[in-house]
């Protein structure tokens, strides 16, 4: 009988089993797919999950310049991040080679839900509170939007939220599911709030 494995390695993890220098990767410290690209690499890689851990990685000397650097993201990082991480390193004198790792599908949500947030008065942004891809999008809202609330539920809505503004805008990670979204737009719009 011939053995049979359930694990195939995905399109990333096999680029960055390729990879020749030292390996970052941009992601969330301790998110599956961030071990998973790790353990590819034998866990030879630094992860950095913004420009203030990249900072410190750099001054501890845990990024050798004098070699090679090659990056990657975790799929569902934010765009314009990635890009100031990389600028980053390339200030720092990096010989740096950027994989462009982010889904596509992601990068393109980043630009609808920038303007989204842009054209509503508040957000409230419906995602459980460990989504890592919920923390993100939130955190884009917000740099956009100032007034974006995550919340988990309807019942975390408070009306002095949004009691003084025209319109809300209702929208999620992209675990969260549509009944919830509706959910919450339903509580907004019960207290003669448009959307």
């Amino acid at each position: 009988m011939a053995a049979q494995s359930l694990y195939a390695p995905t399109k990333l993890q096999k680029r960055i089993r390729k990879a020749h220098g030292q390996v970052i990767i941009f992601g969330r410290v301790g998110h599956a797919e961030v071990l998973g690209l790790i353990g590819q690499v034998g866990g030879n890689a630094v992860v950095v999950e913004n420009a203030g851990m990249l900072s410190g990685a750099l001054k501890e000397g845990r990024i050798d310049l004098s070699k090679p650097v090659v990056i990657f993201s975790q799929t569902t990082k934010s765009p314009t991040e990635y890009e100031e991480i990389c600028d980053m390193l390339r200030s720092a004198g990096a010989q740096l080679t950027v994989n462009n790792t982010i889904c596509a599908q992601v990068a393109g949500r980043h630009e609808k839900l920038s303007r989204f947030a842009a054209s509503h008065d508040v957000i409230l942004f419906v995602a459980g509170r460990s989504s890592s891809n919920g923390k993100v999008l939130s955190d884009l809202c917000r740099s956009v939007n100032p007034a974006t609330y995550l919340i988990g539920s309807e019942k975390e809505i408070d009306f002095s939220w949004i009691k003084d503004w025209q319109s809300v805008g209702v929208c999620g990670a992209t675990s969260t599911p549509k009944w919830l979204l509706e959910k919450v737009a339903g509580e907004v719009s019960s207290w003669g709030i448009s959307q």
